[in-house]
């Protein structure tokens, strides 16, 4: 319901009046617009993308403030003014290793999911995950099974080896990680 000040001369309108019209002041300026039905497609597209935001989102919530993991993302200056370490980690990730758009994106999503499985220690990173209260994610219409809950975890590692983490486990290639080293990396995360 638009809120009306000076009825039928019209000095000020703010609001949606109906589904056709919307008043609003925009700078000092009196304005009107058509109302416009907010777009949310639901394509298999956009729930991968939001599939993949999420679940990385549910890995990287477990970077714990003062961990060791957190004062090296500190140290090296890497997180953005303005930006928190989850969106840094999360946007970072997102761009080294499942960009694109369309099927590419769908592919190095695959691609990184595959990687995590073949991996010597993947039940490792998968009773890292279930340890860390870590569930998959899922959204309804997306076109790709569930975040796998270790996935997360795995992609946290590769960055930290790629931005140049210093000290155990980070120096050796993540393919050589074992058990050990994928606890070294859990205690990391955690707050200290």
């Amino acid at each position: 319901m638009a809120k009306v000040t000076g009825p039928l001369m019209s000095l000020d309108a703010r609001g949606k009046l109906g589904k056709c019209l919307v008043f609003l002041g925009w700078k000092g300026i009196k304005t009107v617009r058509q109302w416009l039905k907010p777009a949310n497609p639901k394509s298999a597209d956009q729930g991968d993308v939001r599939l993949v935001i999420g679940g990385l989102g549910r890995g990287v919530g477990k970077v714990g403030v003062e961990g060791p993991f957190h004062e090296q993302l500190k140290t090296l200056n890497l997180i953005p003014d303005q930006q928190s370490k989850q969106s840094y980690l999360v946007q970072y990730i997102k761009d080294n290793y499942i960009a694109g758009t369309g099927a590419t994106f769908t592919a190095a999503y695959i691609a990184m999911l595959a990687e995590l499985t073949g991996h010597s220690a993947y039940s490792a990173f998968l009773s890292a995950a279930d340890d860390m209260v870590i569930t998959e994610f899922d959204v309804s219409y997306a076109s790709i099974d569930p975040f796998n809950k270790a996935l997360g975890l795995y992609l946290i590692a590769k960055a930290g080896i790629a931005l140049s983490f210093t000290g155990s486990p980070y120096t050796i290639a993540l393919a050589s990680w074992t058990a050990t080293q994928v606890a070294e990396f859990t205690a990391d995360l955690q707050a200290a």
